[in-house]
């Protein structure tokens, strides 16, 4: 009875001990998670590194389709470019990093934007700021169905686009600048 006793003991350790090595030590923080850092300082911060200036094309005047009462609302500029690639990241001492890049359109009333192919970590925000101390503003987009971002428009010639994420994420974050679109006056 005692050898069987030690055999089914021996057993229930290999057992035990075969499950706990299998067992990723991150599977074992029932819970945890990083927590959120303080809101980020959005459209309003200088910063150290300028965003550079992606200077589009005039915003030509409205035209409509021959013999019809359709006008179109906005010019479509294509950019098709990595944003990381064209925008320039600042690390901020509140744990945020900054992806920044300012577009403008000369006559245009207004700027939109759509992204694609956009990866948006835990905590990630995508602003799209107008000029003249950020009062005009849209976001902040925090997630991407079908990895897809179509901001709606601010009212400026110039605006600057911000996608805040957390410093320790910022390896995953991704998108393309796709579109700007700009408003007719």
């Amino acid at each position: 009875m005692t050898s069987r006793r030690a055999w089914h003991g021996a057993l229930l350790t290999l057992i035990t001990a075969g499950t706990l090595s299998a067992c990723k030590l991150s599977d074992l923080h029932v819970g945890a998670s990083t927590p959120p850092l303080p809101a980020p300082p959005v459209c309003t911060v200088d910063l150290r590194t300028p965003a550079p200036i992606l200077n589009l094309p005039l915003t030509d005047t409205p035209r409509g389709p021959a013999g019809g009462d359709d006008i179109d609302i906005a010019q479509i500029h294509t950019v098709n470019q990595p944003l990381a690639d064209i925008g320039t990241w600042n690390d901020e001492p509140d744990g945020w990093s900054v992806l920044a890049l300012t577009l403008g359109s000369r006559r245009a009333r207004s700027l939109a934007v759509r992204m694609r192919d956009v990866k948006l970590p835990k905590q990630a925000q995508v602003w799209l700021c107008g000029t003249g101390g950020g009062k005009s503003r849209q976001g902040p987009y925090t997630n991407a169905p079908e990895h897809e971002i179509w901001t709606s428009p601010v009212n400026a010639p110039i605006a600057r686009i911000e996608v805040w994420v957390p410093t320790a994420e910022r390896p995953h974050f991704g998108a393309t600048l796709t579109d700007v679109y700009g408003g007719y006056q």
